[in-house]
């Protein structure tokens, strides 16, 4: 029989072995290229019992997608006992199948139990692990996963280590990191210059010492390299200077989960995510109380935690309750992941580096969620469900390389590359019905997230020997993702389908919802080219993954600046200003609201008619924030954004969603022009302008009469801020709604599917979701992608499956 899942590095195949003998069974089990392959040899009642457990009682880490058997009568029993042999390439191959890579695990109980006991040979060793924890997709080479093709095949096991590797009845069997003091990787200390200073034992007691005097450090982990210090107003501000990140959250590594509640509001989903065995940054709301810099998240209502999940970090937080534990690169670059690197890009922004002398073959970053707010169980409703599933906000160590599933279709398609998106960058990659999303890379704007885009494709495609007949791109010319993906691929060979950008979200979360009948998908989110050459960005789209018709969208705005206004958020609120006013009107609140700009307001307005189009939601939310002064200038990507969501989330409408009234929301006009529905922002921008100014012109509604006092903490500025911040939210929500209902009647479809990086808003997806179903609709939301453009690559590949199969 054959074996294909995550099959491999899970320890799977002591797993068979264990069971077999135990139902008096004989045979043998290998890894092959494909998975695992077993001979097995009993009665036939046995056997089918066998298979049963193979299916339902597989190690956790485990995922068995497809088991295949060919049976054969037996005169007599060949073996006299059930043994694992040496792995074979074999011809899996012709066969079809494919071996899944596990993702990386956090080191589990019985390694730390192990790493803390004196008595025990592995005692303080940074690099302990089994079966059942570790590092797996990171060190991998090629095929099937045996040591020898792992970065661990530069450590020959002591015969300690090999005894343990050996012995069916030890939890290290067949473990291929399998290491300890005396065979396996060191840790070294360095200073910037290159020069060792001290290492093991030592070096983690030297960095403790120097991290508690303000030092910043960098850390080699499992997929990089964090950059480490206290959550200080020093080292804070030195690193924040050093990095070029003046505002951008940090992450915290905490040391337990009190220690997390000592810090944010830990709700049982966040603590099943943060204990969980991928161990996930996860965003908690911050304690008014917590004891740490404010610039560890300048701003933020939400701070980003992790638990330890290597030896190594729990060696160094015995000392420490959190330290900040940040991505090692500078700017929006790759993540750091070899020592050379290292010492040549973050010389200048660290002190210390402690490193280990086991290649990083694959770099990734850490996975960020942002989680639900039900704790809901499985038998639930659909509802409950819903509200409970974590927002991926980056999908990276501890979730890839795990796979997924192409929906039947009318044949089989061929291998398909799927290029992605500019912004937060992946590839996707098909083989059969199996889709692999890749992994977060990051903005190809950079020149070494190129690099780090081409090396990862590369390695991917040659670790499960894709050749790709097909290839999916976005239809905007200028992505550098299309040119990088060609590189890899005789262009006169394959068949490339170019796939819109919202369509590819429309697709992503069917993929996600393993649902693909039509649906009203509502994409929100920055901006794509549209088929009309415009820049899209707040649309309902009717259809599913095989075609769309567009039936709606926010109503157009200039973007003045075209990408500069992403960065001065006040540009496309001066926009929004005079379409909703005029632009004499226009000119004079600009002026009242940023005096610094003064100068720039009269050149930026007489821009304004030359400037692109666009329905983009994501600028809508901009515009906004630098309405209510949040963030007029923004120095990272969606931070006037998540400003208007803080703000917002003072206010009890954000704490009680469902006294929400008619009188608490913004006013969004819904225009239908034809077969076209229009969602109206203009009210909505008159009546914030209502409510900021204390003596309304005439013609414009009284602010009295808006009813401010209902969202949260009075007339305080700050309170008035967070009302109107709160009103946008469910004036939108409410708006989206209205139109999902108008497309109802008109399509007979009663499920809305919500996509697009905008949905990572948890305040907005919440009320929106409510609105939703109190009409009647069925709801699907992202579950195991993000909403953001990170899933744009696999929803092209989802696209390109149905077109080159024939619908």
């Amino acid at each position: 029989m054959w074996v294909t899942g995550i099959v491999q590095g899970v320890g799977f195949r002591p797993f068979c072995a264990r069971e077999a003998k135990a139902l008096g069974l004989t045979g043998t089990v290998r890894n092959t290229w494909g998975g695992v392959e077993l001979l097995v040899e009993g009665e036939t009642s046995v056997i089918d019992e066998y298979l049963r457990v193979l299916w339902e009682e597989h190690p956790q880490a485990a995922a068995v997608t497809d088991v295949r058997v060919r049976r054969a009568p037996l005169a007599r029993r060949t073996f006299g006992d059930f043994s694992v042999l040496s792995s074979s390439t074999g011809d899996a191959r012709a066969r079809g199948g494919h071996a899944l890579i596990p993702a990386d695990l956090a080191v589990c109980e019985d390694c730390l139990a192990e790493m803390n006991d004196p008595g025990n040979r592995r005692y303080r060793y940074p690099f302990i692990n089994c079966t059942h924890c570790g590092p797996r997709y990171t060190l991998i080479r090629a095929l099937p996963y045996d040591r020898p093709l792992t970065t661990m095949a530069d450590f020959p096991m002591c015969p300690d280590c090999e005894r343990e590797y050996l012995d069916p009845a030890n939890r290290r069997y067949h473990a291929q990191p399998n290491a300890c003091p005396v065979c396996g990787p060191k840790v070294r200390l360095w200073d910037p210059a290159g020069r060792l200073l001290c290492q093991e034992e030592e070096a983690i007691r030297r960095l403790i010492s120097e991290i508690s005097k303000g030092k910043l450090v960098a850390i080699k982990g499992v997929g990089g390299f964090h950059i480490a210090c206290l959550p200080n107003d020093a080292p804070l501000g030195e690193l924040r200077l050093r990095k070029h990140r003046p505002d951008k959250p940090f992450a915290l590594m905490v040391r337990d989960m009190a220690a997390a509640r000592s810090l944010a509001w830990i709700s049982p989903d966040a603590e099943g995510l943060l204990t969980g065995v991928q161990r996930p940054i996860v965003l908690c709301p911050a304690r008014e109380d917590a004891p740490i810099s404010p610039l560890t998240a300048p701003g933020q209502r939400r701070l980003g935690l992790m638990l330890p999940y290597t030896p190594l970090h729990h060696l160094i937080m015995e000392k420490f309750e959190a330290l900040v534990m940040t991505s090692g690169n500078l700017g929006d670059a790759p993540i750091v992941s070899s020592d050379e690197e290292a010492f040549s890009s973050l010389s200048g922004v660290v002190d210390f580096f402690l490193c280990h002398n086991r290649i990083i073959h694959t770099a990734v970053d850490d996975s960020v969620l942002l989680p639900g707010e039900s704790g809901a169980k499985e038998d639930e409703t659909e509802k409950k469900r819903n509200e409970s599933l974590p927002i991926f906000l980056r999908r990276g160590r501890g979730y890839v390389p795990n796979p997924m599933t192409l929906p039947p279709l009318p044949r089989d398609a061929p291998n398909i590359l799927a290029a992605g998106a500019q912004m937060k960058a992946t590839y996707t990659l098909t083989r059969g019905r199996v889709l692999f999303p890749g992994q977060y890379l990051g903005d190809l704007g950079q020149l070494g997230t190129a690099v780090y885009y081409k090396n990862s494709l590369r390695h991917f495609m040659g670790l499960y020997a894709i050749d790709p007949q097909v290839l999916a791109l976005d239809k905007h010319p200028g992505y550098a993702a299309a040119d990088l993906a060609k590189s890899f691929l005789d262009l006169e060979k394959v068949v490339v389908c170019p796939v819109q950008h919202h369509h590819a979200h429309l697709a992503s979360v069917l993929l996600d919802n393993g649902r693909f009948d039509p649906v009203i998908g509502v994409v929100f989110d920055g901006t794509g080219y549209g088929d009309d050459g415009t820049l899209w960005g707040g649309e309902f789209l009717v259809g599913d993954a095989r075609g769309f018709t567009r039936m709606g969208s926010l109503l157009p705005c200039r973007l003045p600046g075209g990408e500069n206004a992403i960065h001065e958020p006040w540009r496309y609120a001066l926009a929004l200003l005079g379409g909703a006013v005029g632009g004499e009107e226009a000119a004079k609140i600009a002026a009242s609201l940023w005096p610094e700009f003064e100068a720039r307001i009269g050149p930026v307005l007489a821009a304004v008619e030359v400037s692109p189009v666009t329905t983009s939601c994501g600028r809508l939310f901009d515009g906004f924030s630098a309405l209510l002064n949040l963030c007029p200038v923004a120095t990272y990507d969606g931070q006037a954004a998540a400003a208007l969501e803080n703000a917002a989330e003072s206010s009890v409408v954000a704490k009680r969603p469902e006294i929400l009234k008619e009188s608490d929301v913004l006013s969004f006009a819904l225009q239908e022009e034809e077969s076209f529905v229009r969602l109206d922002w203009r009210g909505a921008v008159r009546s914030l302008l209502d409510c900021l100014d204390p003596e309304p012109p005439g013609g414009r509604q009284d602010a009295e009469n808006f009813g401010i006092e209902n969202f949260g903490i009075g007339k305080s500025e700050v309170g008035k801020i967070g009302a109107l911040a709160a009103a946008f939210h469910g004036g939108l929500a409410r708006a989206v709604a209205d139109v999902c209902v108008l497309l109802r009647e008109k399509t007979r479809i009663g499920c809305a599917a919500l996509s697009g990086g905008v949905w990572q808003n948890r305040l907005l997806l919440d009320l929106t979701c409510r609105e939703l179903r109190n009409r009647g609709l069925a709801v699907l939301v992202h579950r195991t992608l993000s909403p953001n453009d990170e899933g744009v690559s696999a929803g092209q590949a989802v696209v390109a499956a149905y077109t080159v199969s024939g619908k």
